[in-house]
């Protein structure tokens, strides 16, 4: 149907379609490429980096916490945790004998109830029980109620050197907590607990949290990452063992996510407590987005990395979190979150612990698995991701790195809409283009239509206007050519009809010639006197078998072409040769007085011209030459292929008469001897019998007058 439809357009519509056509083709085509290499080329690049930036984060990661461990194992051989560990364990043993008073024991009972409970609430699912977190032993509500509860600084617990109650355990805390406040200010801690490896009291805690003095094998916090700690420590007996908990919600720290990192501590060959660092996650954040500088990472607007345990929750806060919660917490209505698991982020300040990352690098990287994808991530965005498992501890988290696709390929998406633009703008240009383009392209062919018509019409001197270099220019210049051709040949044509009717005329007499012109097939004239020539070669026979056949041709061409010559310049009309005959004949077209004269002196020049050649060619050559003067017949024979023929008496006698046993012999009839008498000398020879006339009487020109000689000479040479 379109092949169809393309026949019947016309050259101009054809032109305009296939030009729109190849360059709506080469721009889309180009287009495409394009953006195919452009995007393979980006995501590579991006690939390449999130790799290279997803290592740097693992090693950043292994680092820090390979800080820690070095760290607390070299505090922890110090006199510092030493001293204060062996002076804590003599002086908390003595306050399991305290009591507290009804006003002590209540406003003990109002920290929890007013301040820990609704603090706890903020970070925890669920409804905590007041019952679930009151100290249950006399030293833990003792300490809980001095330092913490009822603690002068407070917010700011940890600032609290002596609680005034004149304790012993007051006298080392005053020695030793001012040191640990220090450490632990230095190098960012929550927290530092000292705890006594037999009683499994926490006899020391820089902070004062509630977890200061409870027993973390009985008390409270017994089921918590910091008993699970101890607990490992103790069990270790290592005095290089270090141990580094998971992140979860601290319950002492009022629900806030905290991991534990802690070291045996000896006094000696004496395993006698553990030292424990809290941490706050917000150091992993930290480490994870090098303190907020995403971009300088080579991370963009979209960029981040995080880590992910095995609970599918993240451990470390995602960058849209940091950045603008409030755009965060939109993305998660979006995704369909829960409103009672956004409200407890809002109330946590965090997601750590709380949002679940359930893509499918993540769960790559915690099977353990090294790679990049590209997928939906935890905020429903196509993202380009690199991940890995990485080991902290006793317990693996994976670690992804990840940029939106759409910010990773956003080069590509501007080449695109620039392809496009270009698109939009070139369309119509095209358009314009190729129709003036088409215009272009036929005006030259209608020229030539034009011309084409004038030609039929039979006007050949029509010239086609040439204005281009190019084809179009070259096919009008072959057509004015062609017409300037066809007008010469024309005019050549005209010449030749011309130089025919002139030829003809001298092959035939005008009224002959004018008769067959008009069409008559049947022609035929009598001529009262003319003379005949017949002429024999001899020794051409001998010369064929002698001579290769194309150097005998070539002399015989050459000894007749003489002979023309010469019949030309006597004036007489050459007839016909044929093989080694030669028949001439004088006054036929053209009426001669002197017949007999003109047609002697050719025999004398072909005479002469058989002498020279014979001597150029080294041949034996020679002549028999008979010449006759009489009436004729003549006409036009054939019809296909015609041709001008004599017949009659004359014609035969002077065939008859011209062998002769001598060599290069001229024999005439009495006619030519009567004619000639005074010019030329002639013997008699022995009469010969012609059939059909009888015996006829011959003479040889023997003698020649000088003058005429001469001239018969200048002629043939």
């Amino acid at each position: 149907m379109v092949l169809k439809l393309f026949r019947q357009l016309g050259v101009q519509s054809k032109v305009l379609a296939m030009v729109l056509l190849a360059s709506l083709l080469s721009l889309l085509l180009t287009g495409l490429v394009s953006y195919s290499i452009g995007s393979h080329v980006l995501t590579t690049a991006v690939t390449n980096q999130l790799v290279a930036l997803r290592n740097s984060r693992v090693e950043a990661i292994r680092d820090y916490f390979g800080f820690l461990s070095n760290h607390v194992l070299t505090i922890g051989e110090g006199f510092l945790v030493i001293d204060g560990l062996k002076d804590f364990r003599a002086a908390y043993p003595k306050l399991q004998n305290t009591t507290l008073s009804a006003e002590q024991q209540k406003k003990l009972v109002a920290y929890y109830t007013d301040v820990f409970i609704p603090r706890l609430k903020k970070n925890v699912d669920g409804e905590p029980a007041l019952a679930t977190y009151l100290p249950n032993t006399p030293a833990d509500r003792y300490i809980t109620y001095h330092y913490t509860a009822n603690n002068p600084r407070a917010p700011h617990l940890d600032e609290l050197q002596d609680a005034g109650d004149g304790s012993e355990y007051s006298a080392v805390h005053r020695k030793y907590s001012q040191r640990f406040r220090r450490l632990a200010e230095v190098f960012g801690y929550r927290d530092i607990f000292l705890v006594d490896v037999d009683s499994a009291d926490v006899l020391f805690s820089v902070a004062k949290e509630a977890d200061m003095g409870s027993n973390l094998r009985t008390g409270v916090y017994a089921d918590t990452a910091l008993a699970k700690t101890f607990d490992e420590i103790r069990k270790s007996r290592d005095p290089n063992f270090v141990y580094i908990s998971d992140i979860e919600h601290y319950k002492a720290s009022f629900g806030e996510p905290a991991l534990f990192i802690g070291t045996t501590v000896f006094d000696g060959d004496q395993f006698i407590g553990a030292l424990i660092y809290q941490v706050n996650p917000g150091a992993i954040d930290r480490v994870m987005t090098d303190n907020k500088k995403w971009e300088q990472q080579g991370l963009g607007k979209t960029g981040e990395s995080f880590l992910v345990a095995q609970d599918l929750k993240f451990r470390s806060s995602p960058r849209a979190f940091l950045e603008n919660p409030d755009q965060y917490f939109q993305t998660l209505r979006a995704q369909g979150v829960t409103k009672e698991k956004i409200d407890w982020i809002k109330r946590a300040n965090s997601p750590v612990l709380i949002q679940e990352v359930r893509t499918e690098g993540a769960k790559r990287a915690l099977a353990g698995q090294t790679g990049e994808a590209e997928e939906v991530d935890y905020r429903g965005m196509r993202v380009f991701k690199s991940f890995q498992p990485i080991r902290i501890g006793n317990f693996e988290w994976g670690l992804v790195t990840k940029i939106d696709k759409a910010e990773a390929l956003q080069g590509v998406y501007r080449l695109r809409d620039a392809l496009l633009l270009l698109g939009a703008i070139l369309i119509p240009l095209l358009t314009l283009m190729s129709l003036a383009l088409a215009r272009s392209f036929i005006q030259p062919i209608q020229r030539l239509m034009r011309a084409t018509k004038q030609i039929i019409a039979g006007d050949s001197s029509v010239q086609v206007k040439v204005d281009s270099a190019d084809e179009f220019g070259e096919l009008s210049r072959s057509f004015n050519s062609m017409a300037t051709t066809l007008q010469q040949r024309e005019e050549s044509i005209r010449s030749q009809l011309q130089e025919n009717d002139r030829l003809l005329l001298n092959i035939l007499p005008a009224r002959t010639a004018e008769r067959l012109k008009q069409g008559e097939q049947s022609i035929t004239e009598q001529y009262p006197s003319v003379s005949v020539l017949y002429a024999d070669l001899e020794g051409f026979q001998d010369l064929s078998a002698e001579l290769a056949p194309d150097q005998a041709i070539v002399v015989l061409n050459e000894l007749i072409g003489a002979f023309d010559d010469a019949a030309e310049r006597c004036g007489v009309e050459k007839l016909r040769s044929t093989g080694s005959n030669y028949l001439a004949v004088c006054g036929l077209s053209v009426p001669r007085i002197d017949d007999e004269k003109r047609t002697v002196e050719l025999a004398l020049a072909m005479l002469q011209v058989v002498e020279r050649l014979s001597a150029k060619h080294g041949v034996r050559l020679s002549l028999d030459i008979g010449i006759h003067t009489g009436a004729l017949a003549a006409g036009v024979v054939g019809r296909g292929k015609f041709y001008y023929d004599v017949w009659g008496e004359t014609m035969t006698i002077a065939r008859a008469i011209h062998a002769s046993p001598k060599q290069n012999v001229i024999q005439v009839t009495e006619p030519v001897v009567r004619a000639l008498d005074g010019l030329y000398s002639f013997d008699p020879l022995t009469p010969v019998e012609v059939k059909g006339e009888g015996v006829i009487p011959i003479w040889e020109l023997t003698r020649l007058d000088a003058a005429l000689v001469s001239a018969a000479a200048g002629g043939a040479g």
